[in-house]
């Protein structure tokens, strides 16, 4: 019963722990007043909303005030649109698809008015049961696979059963969503590229940022990620498997960290420690097979660099680049460095 304005008001105050919301339209005319119907399913939220025209901001700031509201939400447009930065990177959502927004990361995003179903996950319950979707970001389950048109139904089914739903229904309610994300997502559907690829980025962040763990394997990654070793096997398929996968991250990292200025007094095997090498021959061989040069020789290089005042590597434009693609590019530097020096 309220005026649009106070209405918006409100709803600003509502979302408040996830974004600043600044309208686009005046409140007080909006195209259509907020409407939100919000249900609390016990292990996630349902938000069922529409509203006008507005900029959802979480910067860095935002993210400080409200570091314990970092959750992952996983939307559905039935209408409009949203051009969404999200942890640099950029999609626009829309109807058609599951996308997800991960508010552990800076958002920014303009929406047209918009009918949106969401589901908010808390990160504790995606540590706890789904860690597959820490890092999701973007378009998960397209609309043209299997598994994005039975995930779109079971939100729908979601927005027509809650309203009738009691708090004794709230454990079926989470254990059902657990087990269509399981399904859909762990068990890697064939059809569903998009969920393919979230999940291996989110491996490939767990192996990067352990790859000192000397048991960082097969089994260790089953048990963090509970899938089963067939489907870890068909993610890593296409990147050499995953022992070579770990191989390489290794390589290439102590490859960087040996180059690097604050590592230049350390020995050599020292640094390979910190990237899970236990033994000096297997570094040596393995350095030679893939670069072409011994750490030392690659110590040597980039002292070569340092010397001269020059950039040992260079970052530009290498996201995109194969992991194989950038070891040679990174030899090429060297070897061209120490030319010079030679010369």
């Amino acid at each position: 019963m309220l005026p649009d304005e106070e209405l918006f008001w409100h709803w600003r105050r509502g979302i408040a722990p996830y974004f600043e919301s600044v309208p686009l339209a005046d409140p007080r005319h909006p195209p259509q007043a907020p409407e939100i119907h919000l249900f609390n399913a016990g292990g996630f939220l349902f938000f069922d909303t529409k509203f006008s025209r507005q900029k959802f901001v979480r910067d860095a700031a935002w993210l400080r005030r409200n570091d314990d509201s970092d959750h992952v939400g996983l939307q559905m447009f039935l209408s409009g649109s949203n051009q969404v930065e999200n942890g640099g990177k950029d999609f626009l959502m829309g109807s058609g698809g599951i996308f997800a927004v991960n508010l552990g990361y800076e958002v920014d995003a303009s929406c047209t008015d918009a009918e949106v179903l969401s589901i908010i996950l808390p990160r504790d319950w995606l540590k706890a049961h789904l860690p597959v979707l820490l890092d999701a970001r973007g378009r998960l389950l397209s609309d043209d696979s299997m598994s994005g048109r039975l995930f779109a139904d079971y939100m729908m089914s979601l927005r027509r059963n809650l309203p009738a739903a009691s708090s004794a229904d709230a454990p079926v309610l989470s254990e059902s969503l657990l087990g269509m994300l399981r399904a859909l997502l762990v068990g890697a559907d064939a059809t569903s590229v998009e969920a393919r690829d979230g999940v291996f980025a989110t491996l490939a962040r767990h192996v990067d940022d352990n790859l000192a763990d000397p048991n960082l394997g097969v089994d260790l990654l089953c048990a963090r990620f509970r899938m089963s070793r067939a489907t870890l096997y068909r993610l890593f398929s296409g990147h050499g498997g995953v022992r070579d996968y770990i191989q390489r991250r290794r390589l290439m990292a102590c490859f960087k960290a040996l180059t690097a200025r604050r590592n230049a007094n350390r020995g050599v095997f020292d640094v390979a420690l910190d990237y899970g090498f236990a033994s000096h021959s297997h570094l040596a061989t393995r350095f030679r097979e893939h670069f072409g040069m011994t750490p030392s020789e690659v110590r040597e290089a980039a002292r070569s660099h340092h010397s001269r005042g020059d950039v040992v590597l260079s970052e530009e434009g290498e996201s995109g680049l194969a992991d194989v693609e950038l070891m040679r590019r990174w030899t090429r530097e060297l070897n061209a460095g120490g030319a010079v020096a030679a010369a």
